[in-house]
């Protein structure tokens, strides 16, 4: 063989590499083999034809028609029936018995509108908010922090605090800081805040599209999911209310914390000064810019 190979100018390893190829052509299957039996607790086999018995009943339960994943029904299985199968398993057997739920995917809410880069040179034109906690420590509960701030100023133009915080709070609040702030079609003002529940609410939406009826309001935008750089000064606002107030005071009653919060975004407004502002307060920067004095020329957002 080797003398023949030799004159056919064939190398020894082409040849017997190709006689292992041919002789095997079957693929080998990786992998541990699939098992048709699952244990309970005692140890006793329960075959997979009665665990798809037992999927598909849960599947024609109105609880279970539209809710609950292989994982979930992994462990419904060991609680119900005492039988302990690997979630990969359960998913295989829903999905071979087409009784595996579709992926759900968030819908967008209709009309929202995603935050675009904006160039901001006065005040008025765009604020944003958003809904912060604190806590009362004497009564060991949760209080909620509203807030609007104008990007250019820094001013806090309208807030509320209060143990809930329901939509129609963030419509009392806007409401009355359009009112406070003389908010007219010439400031084409837009709002900016996250995706919470409060702001994406039918009710909130309903009374925007009233106010921009008047004027009022230009659009009200969105920032996209997981983006608060989006939201900065708002955001830069509570991390200093937080750090400057609620870190360093003790509330022993609600209304303590709400007279506390109150007197310091007064204090904030007024008095506290902003390195983003050449030191100055943003009632101060507010007073210069419209004695014609124009310090901060554009704010990108």
């Amino acid at each position: 063989m080797q003398f023949v190979l030799s004159k056919a100018g064939v190398a020894n390893s082409t040849w017997y590499g190709q006689g292992k190829k041919r002789q095997c052509s079957e693929p080998k299957i990786r992998g541990r083999k699939v098992t048709q039996f699952s244990k309970d607790i005692d140890g006793n086999l329960i075959c997979d034809k009665e665990v798809i018995k037992i999927l598909k009943g849960y599947r024609n339960n109105y609880l279970f028609d539209n809710g609950g994943g292989y994982r979930k029904l992994s462990k419904y299985l060991a609680i119900d029936f005492g039988i302990h199968i690997n979630p990969k398993k359960v998913y295989r057997l829903c999905h071979e018995n087409n009784i595996l739920l579709p992926v759900n995917k968030k819908k967008k809410r209709k009309g929202s509108r995603i935050s675009i880069n904006r160039v901001i040179n006065k005040p008025n034109q765009l604020w944003e908010f958003d809904i912060k906690y604190g806590y009362v420590h004497g009564e060991n509960r949760f209080f909620y922090l509203l807030a609007f701030i104008d990007v250019f100023s820094r001013k806090v133009v309208g807030f509320y605090v209060g143990l809930s915080c329901k939509a129609k709070d963030l419509v009392f609040t806007l409401k009355d800081a359009l009112v406070k702030e003389n908010i007219n079609s010439e400031h084409r003002l837009a709002l900016r805040s996250d995706n919470g529940s409060q702001m994406t609410s039918s009710l909130f939406r309903e009374e925007v599209e009233e106010i921009k009826k008047f004027l009022l309001l230009s659009e009200h935008e969105f920032i996209p999911i997981s983006t608060p750089n989006k939201n900065a000064h708002i955001e830069s606002f509570f991390s200093i209310i937080e750090t400057e107030l609620f870190q360093a005071r003790y509330f022993r009653t609600f209304r303590e914390a709400y007279e506390k919060t109150t007197e310091f975004i007064d204090f904030y407004n007024k008095r506290r000064i902003h390195g983003s502002l050449r030191f100055q307060s943003p009632f101060q920067a507010i007073n210069r810019f419209e004695n014609g004095i124009r310090e901060i020329k554009e704010v990108r957002v």
